[in-house]
C-alpha cells in the first residue's frame, strides 16, 4: 500500500470488503503453491511416505443412500449426484470388478497431502489392483486434486490406480467416461 495515491485510499475506504477479499485469495493462493511445493520437496526426499493405514469398514449406515447398483460392497452406499451414479453403475456392471464402495468426504480414504482429498469411489478389481476414482462435473475445476491422485498412484505401487473423470472433457492428467471405461476394463 505504500504505493497508493490519495484515490487508491478513498477506493480502499469505499470498498474494503472488495479489497479484503482479494487480499485473502491472494494469501490463500500464495499458501496453497508453497504447500504443494514443499511437499512435492519432502516427496522427493523421502521425508514423507506411503504408509498403508486405511480399512474398509465392515458396515457402514449412510444417512442418505443411493439406488442399488451391481456389486455394491455393502447393502447400501451413500447418495451420489447423476453423474457419479451414472459412471459406477458402468462400473459395476463390468465383468472384471469384484466389488465398488462410495467414499464418504471427511470419514473415508484420504490422500493426505498438499490438501486432503477424498477420492468418490474405491473399486477392487478381480486382478486385485485396487483404483480410486474422482468424478467431475465438466464444469468444475480440480488441477490440485489430479496433481495430487497422480503423486499418490505413482508411490503407492502397481496394485494402486488413480483417475480423475469428467463426461467429456479433456485435460491433461484427466479421463473421459468413455477413455476411462476402456481402461478399466482391461485392468
Amino acid at each position: 500500500m505504500e504505493d497508493f495515491t490519495d484515490e487508491h485510499y478513498l477506493d480502499f475506504a469505499n470498498n474494503e470488503y472488495t479489497y479484503t477479499d482479494k487480499i485473502k485469495q491472494k494469501i490463500r493462493s500464495l499458501s496453497e503453491q508453497h504447500a504443494e511445493k514443499r511437499f512435492r520437496d519432502l516427496l522427493d526426499t523421502d521425508a514423507v511416505f506411503m504408509k498403508p493405514s486405511y480399512s474398509l469398514a465392515t458396515h457402514i449406515t449412510p444417512g442418505d443412500t443411493a439406488k442399488d447398483i451391481a456389486k455394491s460392497l455393502y447393502e447400501k452406499e451413500g447418495k451420489m449426484n447423476g453423474f457419479e451414479e451414472h459412471v459406477i453403475n458402468e462400473i459395476g456392471n463390468m465383468e472384471n470388478i469384484l466389488f465398488w464402495t462410495r467414499n464418504s468426504d471427511k470419514r473415508g480414504f484420504r490422500i493426505n497431502g498438499f490438501i486432503n482429498h477424498y477420492p468418490d469411489f474405491i473399486v477392487q478389481t478381480k486382478s486385485g489392483k485396487t483404483i480410486l476414482v474422482e468424478t467431475k462435473g465438466d464444469h468444475l475445476e480440480a488441477a490440485s486434486k489430479i496433481q495430487l491422485g497422480s503423486l499418490w498412484a505413482q508411490k503407492a505401487g502397481n496394485n494402486f490406480r488413480y483417475f480423475l473423470v469428467y463426461e467429456k472433457r479433456t485435460e491433461a492428467g484427466t479421463h473421459t467416461l468413455e477413455e476411462f471405461l476402456l481402461k478399466l476394463k482391461d485392468i
